[in-house]
């Protein structure tokens, strides 16, 4: 899938959450209020940077469920197939909050009516 137009889209990743989470706070932030975010692993806690590069646009985190746990009533998005990347807790802090940054600036540009 690559374009996002009901109001309440599923984002699904398969790295534990944080991706989906911050493509769901972006959404809800451009006006898809129903916008939700699931993961197909193990659920892990949402990256410090994840918050923070929603925080700066005005957008709030989304809580993650697990993708056998729904029944999606709306557009399931795998992100996946958008090429986005969130870096290892390994990594510099520096460098995991760019990827973050980057990360959420491709997702506003997907979601933006004018690239549609």
């Amino acid at each position: 899938m690559s374009e996002t137009k009901r109001n309440s889209p599923l984002f699904v990743d398969d790295v534990g959450g944080g991706l989906a989470s911050l493509a769901a706070g972006v959404a809800r932030h451009a006006g898809l209020v129903g916008a939700t975010a699931a993961t197909s692993s193990e659920l892990v806690a949402i990256p410090g940077e994840v918050l923070t590069a929603l925080a700066e646009i005005g957008a709030q985190v989304t809580s993650v469920a697990h993708l056998k746990n729904l029944k999606p009533a709306g557009e399931v998005v795998h992100l996946a197939a958008w090429s986005l990347y969130l870096l290892a807790p390994s990594e510099g802090e520096l460098e995991r909050l760019a990827a973050a940054r980057i990360a959420r600036d491709k997702i506003e540009r997907r979601l933006s009516p004018s690239s549609s």
